[in-house]
Parts: C-alpha cells; structure tokens; sequence
C-alpha cells in the first residue's frame, strides 16, 4: 500500500453488503457477481515469475468474508480462510498463503476504487443502499516489510500496529460508500 491518502470515492464495503445481504457470507456471494475482478491488469498472471494460483474473484470473496467476520490483517485472514468451509464456500481451491494474501491487497489498492463502485451498482441496483451514514475508522495491518505501512497506536484496541488506517462512511446499512486509507487509525 503506498503511503500517501487515497480517497476512495463512492465506495463500498463487504462487511456492510454481508450485513445486508445475510447473516453468513455464502448468501452474499449468490447476490454479487466478482467476476469483472478478472478484467484488470493488475490481477493478470505475471509473464515473468510464478503463476497465480488463486483468480483474485475468489480471493476477494475470501477477503470479504473475513471482513465480515471482523478479521484484518495478512496473518489472521491466512488462518480464517485455512477453515476447509470458508475456502471453499469462497471459490478457493486450496487455503491461499500469507504472501498471496498480502500481494491481492497490494494489487487490490491500484484498483479499490473502480471496484468498489462496481459493487455499490450491483448494491444500489439490488436496493441494499439506504439514506442513513455513519463515520468509523479501522486500522489495517500489513507484512513488516512492506515499506509504506509504518507503526502507529490504536487507542481504540489500546495496542500498537505495523499498518495503515482507514476511515469509512457507511450507510445505515452498513455499506460503506467513501473511505480514505491514511498513514494511521484516525481518532473516532
């Protein structure tokens, strides 16, 4: 992730759309289509290196799910998704790695928010949006040597991280529609 702000205008979250859509994620992934994930670049098989070994729809079905689940950060969504369901039930035909876990959110940050504006159509065209907003922020942790991330504090968690904040305004809803990564966890 870089190190500067990059606002993500009318965005949209997974944790709000599975609040929405259903208690479990499985319904959620029946109700959005992720498939377009495959149209970009920045997801395409490297001509040099290694191949992918996971297609970056089931990786973001696996990320959603965790969100949902209010897991964050490389190390904790490796071991959600080591669950034999949750892989599955996300597309994924084996548990993905921490480091592939941690290149899809890198590869996700060029993309976010031509993403998420997609999904907040699908969201706005299934009638999932209301007029009610709320502010929150998180933070997010990354790998150690991911040279943009930095330690700061969350007063929140009352615990220090090595990543990045982010702050969401999210309708009633729950579905984000703008959010902001910042260099730390933004007071609430």
């Amino acid at each position: 992730m870089s190190n500067t702000s990059a606002p993500l205008q009318d965005v949209t979250s997974v944790d709000d759309f599975l609040n929405v859509a259903a208690t479990e994620t499985v319904p959620l992934f029946e109700h959005l289509e992720f498939e377009f994930l495959l149209d970009y670049d920045v997801f395409a098989p490297s001509k040099r290196g290694r191949t992918r070994v996971h297609q970056s729809p089931d990786l973001f079905r696996g990320f959603l799910h965790c969100y949902y689940k209010d897991i964050y950060g490389t190390r904790p969504v490796a071991r959600e998704l080591q669950h034999g369901l949750v892989w599955f039930y996300c597309g994924l035909n084996k548990p993905p790695s921490r480091d592939t876990i941690d290149r899809f959110l890198t590869d996700l940050e060029h993309v976010i928010d031509d993403v998420f504006d997609r999904l907040v159509e699908q969201a706005a065209a299934r009638g999932l949006l209301d007029s009610t907003y709320s502010i929150d922020s998180t933070h997010i942790e990354a790998i150690q040597y991911n040279d943009a991330a930095s330690w700061n504090y969350d007063p929140t968690a009352e615990e220090h991280y090595y990543g990045f904040g982010c702050t969401i305004v999210s309708t009633g809803a729950k579905i984000p529609i703008a959010a902001e990564f910042t260099p730390a966890k933004q007071a609430d």
